[in-house]
């Protein structure tokens, strides 16, 4: 799992590849903790390169969704494939985590811009 981030215009992005499982913990704590360091309270997770995802992930995206909700924020979903959006709707985390097809319009539903 590779995980880049960045912040761009008070949101932060997290980009996610590889395969979001057992291992990756490290990683996803580092990030978490470099959000909240930051002060950014609303964050997309680029799925685009994730080909599928288990508990481990799973669990990183409801501590995330958690911590960031705690803080008054909100956490979206962007690009998850087939695979990934099954397994998010299945384990019914797409009913408090919102998806999105694209980064931009994560973005945009994060800032509060109308999306058309």
């Amino acid at each position: 799992m590779r995980l880049e981030s960045q912040i761009r215009d008070g949101v932060g992005i997290l980009r996610l590849a590889g395969r979001f499982v057992t291992g990756s913990d490290a990683a996803f704590l580092s990030a978490k903790n470099g959000l909240e360091r930051a002060g950014i309270v609303n964050a997309v997770v680029d799925l685009s390169e994730v080909p599928y995802v288990d508990s481990t992930g799973l669990a990183f995206v409801v501590e995330l969704h958690k911590a960031l909700q705690r803080r008054g924020g909100q956490l979206v979903l962007a690009n998850a494939n087939a695979r990934v959006r099954e397994v998010l709707e299945m384990t019914r985390i797409s009913e408090i985590v919102p998806m999105f097809d694209d980064v931009e319009d994560a973005e945009d539903s994060l800032r509060g811009e109308v999306l058309c």
